[in-house]
């Protein structure tokens, strides 16, 4: 997937030099990019006494379905918070109720592990798309915090409620790993946006 940044697609705040940071740094994903820069400064380093999309949190809830006993389980993931910002305010005060989707953080040595299992002729190209963002469902996540990269996959959406997400905000500073930083955040909700709001295609699906 290439990516085109306007300055119209840009806050009218953003500082000459902040716009040319993030086209700069949007251009290493452009197919074909010949380009040896590995662009990994994704994470801010504020602190903010609420959730903002995109934060990365710890430890939570996930179900798992074991196709065999058709039953249940739960499980703990990492996870990053897809949701609107002002849709995770428990403050925000709405007549319909909405949940908070997240998907959960895939460590990228063990997604590693499994397509070598599968024995693919062009692993180090998918482990290279992968790493330039060239995969639509994909979000590749740069070593933050916990010094180590992950995954995750955009058509795996899981949700909570936003009584569980107050919960975890009660002790925030533990359970928030990261905040993206504005080029994250960015590149963020481009990927989204190009995951589920493509315009029609010439094919006819």
């Amino acid at each position: 997937m290439n990516f085109y940044l306007d300055d119209n697609l840009l806050p009218s705040d953003f500082t000459k030099t902040n716009k040319d940071r993030l086209r700069e740094a949007l251009n290493q994903f452009k197919v074909n990019n010949n380009s040896d820069k590995n662009y990994t400064n994704f994470f801010s380093s504020r602190k903010y006494s609420y959730f903002l999309q995109g934060d990365v949190i710890r430890d939570v809830r996930f179900p798992r379905f074991d196709f065999t006993k058709r039953t249940y389980s739960k499980e703990y993931f990492d996870c990053i918070l897809l949701s609107n910002t002002c849709d995770m305010d428990e403050n925000n005060n709405r007549q319909i109720k909405k949940e908070i989707l997240i998907c959960k953080l895939i460590l990228f040595d063990d997604y590693k592990k499994v397509l070598l299992n599968l024995k693919p002729n062009n692993f180090n190209q998918i482990i290279s798309d992968i790493k330039s963002q060239q995969f639509s469902n994909i979000f590749y996540l740069p070593p933050n915090s916990l010094n180590k990269d992950y995954i995750v996959f955009l058509d795996e959406i899981h949700n909570i409620s936003i009584e569980e997400l107050k919960m975890l905000k009660i002790d925030i500073d533990k359970n928030r790993i990261s905040t993206l930083d504005f080029f994250g955040y960015y590149l963020f909700i481009f990927k989204l946006s190009y995951h589920f709001c493509r315009m029609p295609e010439v094919s006819h699906r």
